[in-house]
C-alpha cells in the first residue's frame, strides 16, 4: 500500500527541466576615441544581448532588439532604459552628440 501511494505521489511531484538553449551574454569592453567611449556590437550579433563593462563605471546591458542596424550607430546612455534610448542614425552625426558618460554604439 505504501509503495503504491509513493508511486502515485511521485507522479504528481513537480519536475525541473533545464533549458539547454540559455546563452551567456558576451562582455564587451569599450574602446576610447578622444573623449568618446565606443562599443562595437560583435559581428555575430548575440541573441542574448551584450554586457558592457568598463573599469570604474557601472556595467550595463544592451539587449539585441536595441542594437543599431549594421552600418549605423546609436548613442547609449547607461542610466536610461533601453526603450527610451535615442534612435539609431549616422555614425558621423551621432559621434558629435555623445554626452558625458554616454557611449557610441556601432552596429
Amino acid at each position: 500500500m505504501v509503495a503504491a501511494l509513493t508511486l502515485v505521489l511521485s507522479a504528481c511531484a513537480p519536475s525541473v527541466q533545464l533549458d539547454a538553449t540559455i546563452r551567456l551574454q558576451p562582455e564587451v569592453v569599450p574602446r576610447v576615441s578622444g573623449s568618446i567611449f565606443i562599443v562595437q556590437i560583435p559581428e555575430s550579433r548575440p541573441v542574448s544581448g551584450i554586457i558592457v563593462r568598463r573599469a570604474g563605471a557601472p556595467t550595463f546591458t544592451i539587449p539585441p532588439g536595441h542594437y543599431p542596424p549594421r552600418g549605423q550607430c546609436r548613442v547609449w546612455r547607461p542610466e536610461t532604459p533601453p526603450g527610451q534610448q535615442d534612435p539609431p542614425g549616422s555614425c558621423d552625426v551621432l559621434q558629435r552628440r555623445v554626452p558625458a558618460g554616454g557611449y557610441l554604439v556601432f552596429g
